[in-house]
């Protein structure tokens, strides 16, 4: 039996392990928190794949050859994949492993692969008009937003704001989301802004932001992250009106499937 250690790339390019053997085990994967699966082929069996989980094995059948490699690829594509594989003749069926375990920052594991983002959206003070701001993702991207957090600036006088469903992209685009990888591509998502006469109601709404002045900032960061499909975004209102409201927002993307 052989240990092997594997890095599967997000693209799904092939990781091949070259050792013959009829069994092989995927002992430990970590894609900083994301999907971990990975797509076995053995080699010289044509067309067979077969996907595993950190911990699952599997073994060829004793009546076809013995495979003389073993083709490995990232199976979702969600982050690059980590781990160990022990290939060969035997059976191993301690899920146990004894050594030294690296374990992966998800955050920092997400920046790496261009997959988080933050912006700064802002709407001016309009008379007898409500300052909006949204975090929107367009139908069709491929990809969802996974809210962390938003921090609020204080406006010209103490604000409430709520937040809200909303399938219509506002008016002013301020910016694609920043990547957190500086020199990195930008973000699928969108922040924007305008300003409207008519006030959404307070109800129903995910979430109401507590009022704040000139020069505090607060920070929402929910429980369990918002998660905004294609078609969808953020909608965040002001419930003072001629009032002008700035917001950081920062999320990380992900393939929509």
């Amino acid at each position: 039996m052989q240990v092997f250690d594997i890095t599967l790339q997000a693209n799904g390019s092939a990781f091949v392990v070259h050792a013959a053997g009829r069994y092989i085990k995927y002992t430990v994967g970590n894609a900083g928190g994301n999907d971990a699966s990975i797509v076995v082929t053995p080699g010289m069996q044509g067309g067979s794949k077969i996907t595993l989980q950190p911990g699952q094995a599997y073994r060829v059948a004793d009546d076809v050859p013995v495979p003389d490699s073993w083709s490995l690829a990232n199976s979702l594509g969600q982050a690059v994949i980590t781990g160990k594989v022990v290939v060969g003749n035997g059976r191993i069926d301690d899920n146990s492993l004894q050594g030294t375990v690296q374990v992966v920052d998800g955050g920092k594991s997400r920046t790496l692969a261009n997959a988080a983002y933050s912006g700064v959206a802002a709407a001016s003070a309009v008379s007898a008009q409500y300052p909006r701001l949204q975090l929107w993702n367009p139908a069709g991207s491929g990809v969802r937003l996974v809210l962390e957090c938003i921090n609020n600036l204080g406006a010209n006088t103490t604000s409430t704001a709520v937040l809200t469903d909303s399938t219509v992209a506002l008016a002013t685009l301020g910016q694609n989301g920043f990547p957190k990888l500086l020199g990195g591509a930008n973000a699928a998502g969108q922040l924007r802004v305008d300003t409207n006469a008519t006030l959404v109601p307070v109800t129903p709404a995910l979430a109401c932001l507590a009022p704040v002045t000139g020069t505090v900032v607060t920070s929402f960061k929910p429980v369990e992250p918002m998660v905004i499909p294609p078609g969808h975004g953020l909608l965040m209102t002001g419930l003072v009106s001629n009032d002008n409201m700035t917001a950081t927002f920062e999320w990380y993307e992900e393939p929509n499937v």
